[in-house]
């Protein structure tokens, strides 16, 4: 069974914290200058949410997939919920296929640790919203 029910779960949850991030003043500061706009597409449900740093915007659906960007991410909605609460290792799930990571690789990549400050904001959302189910043991 998926994580999500829906495309709009994953964006009130998943695009949530990508809004979240653009507007975290780590994020902003380290992507200053950077024009990275990160694509991120998910399967089960399918998903796109496009996410541009230095704009400070989130957008999702069918217009994230017309939007320009510099990186594209793919992976499963359920790993999208793993890796904001800490529990998938980025870089095994990218050796293992379950993380595809296109364009401009550098850049996104130093974003990692930065998201360790955002498990926490994410788990506590999901608490507050009743969705104890989404939680990872």
């Amino acid at each position: 069974m998926n994580a999500f029910k829906d495309a709009d779960e994953v964006y009130e949850y998943i695009g949530g914290m990508f809004e979240t991030a653009t507007r975290t003043p780590s994020f902003v500061q380290a992507t200053a200058g950077t024009n990275l706009v990160v694509l991120v597409r998910q399967t089960n449900p399918d998903a796109a949410i496009l996410v541009d740093f230095p704009g400070q915007t989130v957008t999702t659906g069918a217009e994230a997939l017309e939007g320009r960007h510099t990186v594209q991410l793919r992976m499963s909605s359920d790993n999208a919920n793993r890796f904001w609460q800490g529990k998938l290792n980025f870089t095994l799930a990218m050796a293992q296929r379950k993380v595809k990571l296109d364009g401009k690789r550098s850049v996104a990549l130093k974003l990692l640790p930065l998201t360790e400050d955002l498990f926490a904001t994410y788990k506590q959302r999901l608490r507050e919203t009743g969705r104890d189910d989404l939680l990872v043991a």
